[in-house]
């Protein structure tokens, strides 16, 4: 192996491609781990444990895929309570890994004092003359933005993070109003001047928005404070500030989650309340029914027939409820998809009428069908849950003897069914239709009428589907009008 060039003084070991120590400096051992001693074939990675879970892009290096890794500013706790900061840094030396090993400590260290100083000289502000160089330093180096105005809000003095920030050249920044740099609506500088020079706070918080010369939305947190000037009671009005846009991007998201949250807990609190009521009046029904028939053997042909049809209807209403559960669970999922198939809509939807007609014979359904074009490519059952549950809604909420208006039409530019129901019952009030299609919802005046408060749900899903729309026009006690538009391809 050739001999290794002295670089900077840097002490270093060389590993193979197992990470065996095949070579080191004599000082390298003051960087290993407390009580790890270097030796010729020991595991490099048991000396320097930072190493660990790099070992792919080590073998990257070795392949020339990468040209080298560097870890900064790795601690060692030495005796006498001394800490030793370093540098690593890892590449290809002759067909082995070399790392080099560079002793940061007095740089690391300076920096944490400049640090401390910056804490300290913005903790006592009143103290800046005295401190002019510490402070031209500090202000030079941060990270933060700076600006100091004249009482009037005139900008005397920025830093380089301010004027990164803006997007403006420091020069351009200088003598410039703050109020026009800073464009919302709710900063005032002389307001928080004012307040300042009033107030027993020593320092204000604010928060402002406004956009950069390159139209990027910023968010930035100013702490502002007065500081003295060379003229007695007169002030510079300090402005210290740190983006928080991202910060308050992730608190936006946060709320959202707890929003979201909250609405599942509700959705989960509505499904157990829900389900509670809707499946034991069947289950109630069904047992009673079973009862009768198992305790009386002489019973009637009729009565058994209506035991038996008694505990089918509740059956029935039972796997339709979990239908609707399935089916809201899967477009929700985004799991359901649309089956197109050429259909004859007017007859599809004659079947539905007869349906409902079946079991609600005292509120007739007038259908009018204005749809000229064949055939319709839709999804049967899709279609079936929109025409089901706009129709079951608008036969359930009206008084006896009132007729429900289906009409079915067609329009050609956009090319989309539009499918009408209105009726003439309890309606909607105006403060529920805002949540009217949120599952489990019903409306305030529903009173003892039974449903789930999934249809409506169920019906805006599947519309989605489609990407159509369906909007509600309702009056309390004058009835509902639902308007559903699918827009369809004729091939």
């Amino acid at each position: 192996m050739d001999s290794v060039p002295i670089i900077d003084n840097q002490d270093y070991l060389i590993v193979d491609q197992d990470f065996s120590i095949v070579q080191f400096s004599s000082n390298s051992h003051t960087y290993a781990i407390r009580n790890e001693t270097i030796t010729i074939g020991k595991d490099v990675r048991t000396i320097f444990p930072e190493i660990v879970g790099l070992e792919s892009t080590c073998v990257e290096i070795l392949s020339g895929q990468q040209e080298s890794l560097v870890l900064e500013n790795i601690t060692r706790e030495k005796e006498q309570d001394d800490t030793l900061y370093f540098d690593l840094h890892i590449k290809l030396f002759d067909n082995h890994l070399i790392i080099l090993l560079k002793d940061v400590t007095e740089l690391t260290m300076l920096k944490q004092s400049s640090i401390q100083r910056i804490n300290e000289a913005e903790i006592a502000l009143n103290k800046l003359q005295r401190f002019e160089y510490c402070t031209n330093k500090i202000i030079a180096s941060m990270k933060d933005v700076l600006l100091i105005t004249t009482p009037s809000g005139t900008i005397e003095r920025v830093n380089k993070s301010t004027a990164q920030l803006f997007g403006h050249k420091k020069s351009d920044l200088i003598n410039q109003s703050i109020d026009n740099l800073i464009q919302d609506k709710n900063f005032n500088h002389q307001k928080i001047y004012n307040f300042l020079l009033s107030s027993q706070e020593s320092v204000s918080k604010i928060e402002v928005d406004f956009k950069t010369k390159q139209n990027h939305e910023i968010q930035i947190e100013f702490d502002c404070f007065l500081a003295p000037t060379e003229i007695a009671d007169f002030f510079s009005c300090v402005y210290i500030g740190r983006d928080i846009t991202a910060r308050k991007q992730v608190e936006a998201e946060i709320r959202r989650s707890l929003a979201k949250e909250k609405e599942l807990r509700q959705l989960k609190s509505g499904f157990i309340s829900m389900a509670s009521h809707e499946f034991r009046n069947p289950l109630s029904s069904i047992l009673l029914c079973v009862q009768n028939l198992s305790d009386e053997n002489n019973l009637e042909h009729s009565e058994r027939e209506f035991y038996l049809q008694s505990i089918k209807s509740a059956a029935l209403n039972m796997n339709s409820l979990l239908e609707d559960i399935l089916v809201l669970s899967k477009a929700e999922s985004g799991k359901q998809q649309l089956q197109l198939v050429p259909l004859d809509l007017e007859s599809f939807c004659l079947q539905m009428i007869q349906q409902l007609a079946s079991i609600y014979t005292d509120k007739p359904i007038n259908f009018n069908y204005l749809v000229e074009i064949e055939p319709i490519y839709l999804d049967q059952k899709t279609l079936r849950h929109i025409l089901s549950n706009l129709l079951s809604n608008a036969i359930k909420y009206s008084p006896p003897g009132e007729t429900i208006d289906l009409i079915v039409s067609y329009s050609d530019e956009p090319a989309e069914i539009i499918i009408e129901v209105c009726d003439r019952g309890i309606g909607i009030p105006e403060e529920s239709q805002k949540h009217i299609f949120e599952s489990f919802y019903r409306a305030s005046n529903v009173d003892s009428i039974p449903g789930t408060g999934l249809g409506l749900s169920i019906t805006k899903k599947v519309v989605e589907l489609y990407q159509g729309s369906i909007t509600i026009d309702s009056k309390v006690n004058q009835g509902t009008n639902i308007l559903v538009k699918l827009p369809i391809k004729n091939k």
